[in-house]
This record gives structure tokens, C-alpha cells and sequence, in this order.
């Protein structure tokens, strides 16, 4: 039976080239799809892990501050404790490689670590003497990859700015980071920690203490009695916490991106379905002389899932090179999102990890197998007097035509029911209305195609016949709609999502974005602590004469209910800035009031969906003193972060984190003062300090910028999506011109010239994608109110107006009748090549 299989596979494939060829293709798109966002998402945490384990090394724990910054007189009383076998010190600060031309800005994430003692960073593969790293100012080590790609060598002087201070460093040494964590960053520098404590000015300030514990000391225990000693001010943690901070971080982007990505892959089962439904047509007389020989119903089955594996395979082979490849092409982009956003290391290195071939493996052949099954179960239940007859699947999809389409609408009304009725608060409910929606359009389908079908006017070989004709093959048409329908549906959702949340933000921007000028550190927002300004240029800013009003922006990382946020000081009783604030729940005034005169915060909207908070609860946060309550007097609008933010005043929150620079100045100017040349003449009298300094025109365009790195990876999947749909077009017409080669026949016989049959079907290519687009704009607007009610509302907490981008989605709408007559062009080429001989043949249909 195996050698039957083999030899009747071979030549079903020969047989049907073109049709297997783009079922092939549509399962390696699906592939592709999924693989390429897996590979992003596992990469771009690879990277952080890389990074923390590079700087971790060997150590059980690690000692933080509350502050970004920690006092290292902490050391010796981490080193007291009697489990601790090894404790060391490390200093963290992002600097900006001040580099000619306009390239990306390069960053370095420079450790300074005690070069001196036999632990941590000192394990690194590294060229370099140790006395120049402690005599030579300036001298740090780099990685050497980076040494490769930059041209540098020893001796290389590197300008660079940190916070607000320009430094001078020169290459020492090589430091191999990745001999210790293959996936460390590039960007990753060593140098000696008081050397780096003076440039900076920071001497006694550290990051953090890494710890070795003795060996059988619980990590758990000792990390317990670790933070008991030292006190509210420092958190005792493995290693890895960070890691799993990380991975909270991009949670939401992360399956955001994975469900889309799925929604490709679906389109292309259809493909699957389509192509095992013709071939079984075309072999119905093999299968009923099976059956007559003595093979069982589960041979056959067998037989035909076993072809549905083989193109699932296939289309494994062919999805990992593309997948990789589009991952590749894209990973640019979602590292910018990654560093702009979300404040993680970059990615570097794409890996492609043994799981992933298995994932690539399950979803291709496991997708290609769910969509044989139909056909495979209709094959094997048939009688084998059934199948020795001429038979099609017409009759049986026009007859359930009605009953399907109520099923949909059962199913729709009962999801929507469930959600309404206590589905809501589970927060993956978005998903489980999304999955029912895109289960609806399949079963819509048919009653769509036979009323439409049915109402066009045959008149002669023109597009009315096109479409009539179509409902004379009901379930491959039907089968091509859906899949175009689903693809469409995630293209106008995304579409219409992605227009609302950017209408959304340009109006946040407009109205709260309202100081002339922002000058900040050149590193603030790399999340070291550096980026602050210095107290002399904030009042040299305060004293400039185009001035009028100033507002100081401190910010720290604070812990607050289990979560990570950040917690931002400005100026309350500032004349005029309650309009830096959205404020959507509580009376704006008052609560301004409040955080000015009361010590009372706002928080944003989604720090108050994720916990629970509002006007009147409390706020507390863990501080270098033990933990605070801050009254909540509002919530306001904020799309900076998804994991929440809360705004005091900055007298409060000096109160208790203690006096401490502030990260940005904002100015508003006096009438009379155009803000870009303000922003030139302040370049120019502070030019020997590291600063950014933006218009409230540039800090704009700026904001929108990150907007569009954040959802420029949705541009491939949507594309893959109605490539593998036009796959789906093109297929079905295939087996239509397959199936009515007899009747091509009879018409060229009767005078019917070439260009009327290749019309025909062109003809068919546009009603499809008319259809489709029908179907899934429907669907789409339905998508679109899940993507931005319910999903985005559950993981993110962020409210978006609907805004419907009409030009975008007309543009859109002439892309797919397009994609429908471009892919009809191959199948109207081949019918129309049909001889007036064919008519002598048996019709296979």
C-alpha cells in the first residue's frame, strides 16, 4: 500500500503541477508568517537575556535600589552576610557615540565593574592590560564585533555624551561578551568602575551589587534575609527576575503580533481544502476501485491525508527560508520599535532555535492535515459505487447553502452573548470573539456567492456570465471567497485600528503637547539613570530672556501594585498647565489642586484599568523609605506606556525619593519668539553640553514617528495575507478550468474566440474578489471595533476614538480588485488555450 501511495502521489503531483504548486505556496506563506513573528519575538528577547547573563555571569543574586542609582557603601554590609560567598559592584551607563553623517545613533551600554578583583565581568576573553585600564583615562573595552563593524582598533578616540556631559574615551581592549552569553549585545563596553564613577561625576554611585552565595545556600532565603538587612531602600532578586520583567514588557506586542500572524496561516488551509477537494474529484474512480479491491474506509483516509501531509511539508521547506528572510527584512524595524518603546537591547542576531523548526513543522502539516480532513471524511465515508460514478461537490454545498449561513449566525449571536453576559471579564474574551468571526465568514460564504451569483444577468460571455457561472461551482468558490473575506477582514480591522489609534494620538498630542520648546539630556528614556540635566543648565534655561514660563520633568522607576511604572514630578501650580493632562476621570481643576497643594497623584488610564484605581483610592509605591500612599485624585490620558504611569507634584515627589535632577525642561516662550530659533540659539549657547533640543513642531513629528515603527511589522503580515488569498483565487480557478475542460470545449466548437474564454475567467477573478471584499469589509468593520473596544481596552488600557481612514481603505479596495484580476490572469490564460478536440473526452467534473 506505502509503494502504491508513493508512486500514485508522484504522479498526482506531475498530473497537477500548477495547482499543488500554489497550494505549496500558500501553506509556505502561512509558515512564513508565523515563523517570521516568532522569530522576532524569541530574538528580541534573546537579546535582553543575552545581555543580563553577560553582565550576571556566575551570580545567584543581585542587589538593586529603588533609584535608578545605589550607594556602594552598601557593599560591605551585602559582604557581611554569612551565605555570601562573593559580592561585586557594577555601574551601568548608556552613552551616545557622537559619530559624523547621518547614520542611526549608536549607543553603548558601558559596565564599569572592579577590573582589580577575580570575579564577574573579569571571567571575559579580553585583550588588554590591566594597568592601562586603571591608568588611562578614558579607556574601555569593546566587543569585537563591534570593533569590526565600527573599523575601530586600539588607540580609537570615541566622543560620546552621557546625560548631559560630552566625554572623551579611547578603544583599550576587546571584551567578548558573547563568550560568556552568545546572544549579549554587541553594544555591550567594560571598563573600570572608578574611572567611570569620576567622568561622570558619580563617585559612590553604583547600579547594582551582583552575589555569589556559598555553596547549598538557598537563593530564596538568602534573598529574603538579604533585603531584611539592607533595608526598604534595595531590592534582592535572581538574576533572571529581569528577565521575566522583560518578558511582561512586551506581553501584549508579542501576542498581538502571534494572533495576526495565525489569522495567515488560516487563509491558507482554505488552499489545502480547495486543492485535496479537486484532486479527489479528478481521482474518484481510483478511489472507488480501491474500495472495490478491499481497502478499508481508513485506507482511504489515509491515503488522502497522507497527500494533505505531503503538502504541508512541502510548504514547511519552503515557509523556514521565507520566514527567516521576511524576519530579516523586518528586524530592523521592530528593534527600533523594541528601543523606542519598550527600551530593550536591540536585536543583533536573528537564531533560529530547534523549537521553532518544530513549531514551523506543527503548524504546517497540523494546518495542511485540518484542511484535508473535510474532504478526506467526505472521500472515505462514499460507497464504492458512489465514487465509480460522475459526481461533484455541487449539490451537497448547494443544498447546505441556508443552513450554514444560520449556523454562522448562530454562532456569532452565541459568542456575542457570551461575551455580554460575563465573557468580558476574561481578559483573552477579544480573542475569542475575533476566532468566532473569522469562523463566521466560511459558513456565510455560500449563501453569499449563490444570491449573487444567482441575481447577475447572463447575458452572452460578458462578466454577468462570469459571475453565474461561478454559482455553478458553489463550494470552490465559496471556499476562495472566505479565504479572500478572511484576509480582508484582518487587512481593513488592522487598517481601521491603526487609523484610530493614530487620529486618536494626534489629537492627545495637540492638546497636551503644549510648551514651545523641550530640552532634555541626550540619553533620557535609555533607562540608566544618566539622563538628567544639570542644575546649572536648568537654570540657565529658566534665566534665558524668550522664557516665560518653565516646567521641570523629573521621572523614576518605582514599583506599585506588583508592576513596574513610572513616576513622574512636574510642576502642579504651573499657570496655564492643566492642559498637559487629559484628565478623564475626576474634576481636572480639582484635581490639580489636589497633586499641588495635597501630595495627591493622577494616574493614567492604563495603570487605573490594570489596577483597579481611581479618584479616591490610594496609590502606594515602594520608596527608598518603605512605601508611600499617594491619594488619587484623577485619571488622565497617557499612550506613552502600556504598563501605567502616575504624575505628582514635584515637591511630592522629591518628599519621598529625596532631592534628586530632573530629566527635561519644558519652555514657553513670550510672545514674539518663534520656537525654531529659539531652539538654534539655545544649541548654541549650551553647545558644550550633551542636550536635545526639540520645537514643539519636532518633539511632534518625533512622537508620530515611533507610532509608525511600532505598527510597521503589520505591513508584512497583512501582504502575506492577500498573497496567499490571490494563491487561493488563482487555484480555484484552475480547478474550475480542470473541471470544465468539456464545456471550454463545446464553446470554442460553437465560435467562442480566445480572448471571450480568457475574459470569462478574468471575469471570475473580479467577481471573487468582489465578493470577498464584500464579506470581509463586513467582517473587517466588526474586527475593527473588537481590535479597538475590547482587545486593545483588555491589554493595553488605552482609550481610542474610531476614526474610519476612507482613503486608505479605498485604496485598499482598488488593491484587492486588482490582486482578484491579476491572479485570475494564469487560470483565464490556460482555459483559453482549451482545444474544440477536449469535447471528445469524458468531463471529468
Amino acid at each position: 500500500m506505502t509503494r502504491y501511495w508513493l508512486r500514485a502521489l508522484s504522479a498526482h503531483l506531475a498530473q497537477g503541477a500548477s495547482l499543488y504548486i500554489l497550494t505549496v505556496l500558500g501553506v509556505a506563506l502561512g509558515v512564513a508568517s508565523v515563523l517570521c513573528i516568532q522569530i522576532l519575538n524569541l530574538n528580541a528577547l534573546g537579546a535582553f537575556r543575552g545581555s543580563v547573563r553577560a553582565l550576571g555571569g556566575d551570580a545567584d543574586l543581585v542587589v538593586s535600589g529603588r533609584l535608578p542609582s545605589l550607594d556602594e557603601g552598601m557593599l560591605p554590609a551585602v559582604l557581611a552576610a554569612p551565605a555570601v560567598e562573593e559580592a561585586w559592584p557594577l555601574y551601568r551607563v548608556d552613552v551616545l557615540v557622537d559619530e559624523p553623517g547621518d547614520a542611526p545613533p549608536l549607543f553603548l551600554e558601558i559596565v564599569g565593574a572592579d577590573l582589580m578583583r577575580p570575579v564577574g565581568l573579569t571571567r571575559l576573553a579580553r585583550d588588554w592590560s590591566t594597568e592601562a585600564a586603571l591608568t588611562r583615562p578614558g579607556w574601555v573595552a569593546v566587543s569585537p564585533e563591534l570593533a569590526d563593524a565600527r573599523g575601530w582598533s586600539e588607540g580609537t578616540e570615541l566622543a560620546v555624551a552621557a546625560g548631559d556631559r560630552r566625554l572623551r574615551l579611547v578603544v583599550g581592549g576587546l571584551a567578548d561578551f558573547r563568550r560568556l552569553a552568545p546572544l549579549a549585545s554587541r553594544r555591550l563596553a567594560v571598563m573600570d568602575i572608578a574611572q567611570l564613577q569620576d567622568l561622570l561625576g558619580r563617585r559612590g554611585v553604583i547600579s547594582e551589587i551582583n552575589v555569589k552565595l556559598v555553596e547549598g545556600a538557598s537563593t530564596q532565603e538568602e534573598a529574603v534575609r538579604l533585603a531584611a538587612a539592607l533595608g526598604p531602600a534595595v531590592t534582592v532578586s535572581p538574576p533572571d527576575g529581569r528577565l521575566a520583567e522583560a518578558e511582561t514588557l512586551l506581553g501584549a506586542f508579542r501576542l498581538n503580533l502571534t494572533a495576526l500572524s495565525l489569522i495567515s496561516l488560516l487563509v491558507g488551509l482554505f488552499l489545502v481544502h480547495t486543492s485535496v477537494r479537486a484532486a479527489l474529484v479528478r481521482r474518484r474512480r481510483e478511489l472507488g476501485v480501491l474500495r472495490c479491491l478491499g481497502v478499508e474506509r481508513g485506507g482511504v483516509l489515509v491515503l488522502v491525508l497522507g497527500e494533505g501531509a505531503v503538502l504541508g511539508l512541502l510548504g514547511v521547506g519552503l515557509g523556514l527560508p521565507l520566514g527567516y528572510a521576511a524576519a530579516a527584512a523586518n528586524v530592523d524595524v521592530v528593534s527600533r520599535t523594541l528601543t523606542s518603546v519598550y527600551l530593550l537591547q536591540e536585536i543583533e542576531t536573528l537564531r533560529l532555535p530547534a523549537e521553532l523548526f518544530v513549531l514551523a513543522a506543527a503548524v504546517g502539516v497540523g494546518g495542511a492535515l485540518v484542511g484535508a480532513m473535510g474532504p478526506a471524511l467526505d472521500a472515505c465515508r462514499r460507497e464504492p459505487r458512489e465514487l465509480l460514478a460522475a459526481y461533484t461537490l455541487q449539490e451537497r454545498g448547494e443544498r447546505h447553502a441556508v443552513s450554514l449561513a444560520a449556523g454562522g449566525l448562530a454562532l456569532a449571536a452565541a459568542a456575542a452573548c457570551w461575551f455580554v453576559l460575563g465573557g468580558r471579564a476574561w481578559r483573552p474574551a477579544g480573542f475569542v470573539l475575533g476566532i468566532a468571526l473569522l469562523a463566521v465568514q466560511p459558513l456565510w460564504a455560500p449563501l453569499l456567492v449563490r444570491t449573487l451569483c444567482r441575481a447577475a444577468p447572463a447575458r452572452g460571455l460578458g462578466l454577468g456570465y462570469s459571475l453565474r457561472s461561478l454559482g455553478l461551482r458553489l463550494q470552490a468558490t465559496a471556499f476562495a471567497v472566505a479565504a479572500l473575506a478572511v484576509a480582508v477582514s484582518m487587512l481593513v480591522g488592522i487598517t481601521v485600528m491603526v487609523g484610530s489609534f493614530r487620529a486618536t494620538l494626534v489629537a492627545w498630542v495637540e492638546s497636551t503637547v503644549g510648551a514651545d520648546v523641550y530640552v532634555s539630556a541626550t540619553t533620557m528614556g535609555r533607562g540608566d539613570g544618566e539622563g538628567y540635566l544639570g542644575e546649572s543648565i536648568v537654570h540657565a534655561l529658566a534665566a534665558r530672556p524668550e522664557a516665560g514660563r518653565v516646567d521641570r520633568l523629573r521621572r523614576v522607576e518605582v514599583t506599585a501594585a506588583g508592576r513596574r511604572i513610572s513616576l513622574s514630578g512636574v510642576d502642579m501650580s504651573l499657570t496655564g498647565g492643566e492642559a498637559r493632562f487629559a484628565v478623564v476621570a475626576g474634576d481636572a481643576a480639582s484635581a490639580m489642586q489636589a497633586a499641588a497643594t495635597q501630595g495627591a497623584a493622577l494616574i493614567s488610564e492604563p495603570l487605573a484599568a490594570r489596577t483597579g484605581l481611581g479618584p479616591g483610592d490610594r496609590l502606594e509605591v515602594a520608596t527608598p523609605s518603605g512605601a508611600a500612599a499617594f491619594p488619587v485624585a484623577g485619571i488622565y490620558l497617557d499612550y506613552g506606556s502600556e504598563q501605567g504611569a502616575a504624575l505628582v507634584d514635584l515637591s511630592t515627589l522629591e518628599a519621598a525619593f529625596g532631592p534628586g535632577p530632573v530629566q527635561s525642561v519644558a519652555l514657553y516662550l513670550r510672545p514674539g519668539h518663534d520656537p525654531e530659533a529659539v531652539v538654534d540659539r539655545i544649541k548654541a549657547d549650551l553647545a558644550p553640553s550633551a542636550l536635545r533640543v526639540r520645537s514643539n513642531r519636532s518633539l511632534r513629528g518625533e512622537i508620530m514617528e515611533i507610532f509608525n515603527q511600532t505598527f510597521a511589522i503589520t505591513g508584512i503580515l497583512r501582504a502575506m495575507s492577500l498573497l496567499i488569498a490571490a494563491a487561493g483565487i488563482a487555484l480555484t480557478l484552475l480547478v474550475v478550468a480542470r473541471e470544465k475542460v468539456a464545456e471550454l470545449a463545446l464553446y470554442r466548437a460553437l465560435g467562442a474566440h480566445r480572448r471571450q474564454i480568457f475574459g470569462v475567467f478574468v471575469g471570475k477573478g473580479l467577481g471573487i474578489s468582489a465578493m470577498g471584499l464584500l464579506l470581509g469589509s463586513l467582517a473587517g468593520a466588526a474586527l475593527a471595533l473588537i481590535l479597538v473596544f475590547v482587545i486593545n481596552r483588555a491589554y493595553f488600557g488605552w482609550t481610542i476614538r474610531l476614526h474610519w481612514p476612507w482613503a486608505a481603505l479605498a485604496g485598499q479596495t482598488v488593491i484587492i480588485l486588482a490582486v482578484g484580476i491579476v491572479a485570475a490572469l494564469y487560470p483565464a490564460l490556460a482555459a483559453s488555450r482549451t482545444p474544440a478536440t477536449e469535447l471528445s473526452h469524458d468531463d471529468v467534473a
